[in-house]
């Protein structure tokens, strides 16, 4: 034992207490994370897939075609890339280029 754990902060039902406390806290923080992630890949499916869609098109276009859906894609791209940046930076990670 050290010294005098009298003093209630060290008090064993206290300390359980607030552990108890701190568990409860931690969980619904997670839940919370979990509930915002869950919000910001579900945004960001609607432009993964329109990103697809255009690849998939050009997949099946003639040379001359790439040229009319290039800006199309890119756009697309450009878009999917700026949303999960900005999910990301929310959250503060980066995704890797």
């Amino acid at each position: 034992m050290l010294g005098s754990m009298a003093d209630e902060k060290f008090d064993r039902k206290t300390m359980e207490a607030q552990l108890k406390e701190l568990r409860t806290q931690v969980n619904e923080l997670v839940s919370k994370l979990e509930t915002a992630v869950g919000k910001e890949a579900e945004a960001l499916r609607p432009k993964l897939k329109a990103a697809q869609d255009k690849l998939r098109e050009l997949k099946q276009t003639s040379a001359e075609a790439w040229q009319d859906l290039k800006p199309g894609l890119e756009k697309a791209w450009e878009e999917l890339h700026k949303s999960l940046n900005q999910a990301a930076a929310r959250f503060k990670t980066r995704p890797k280029p």
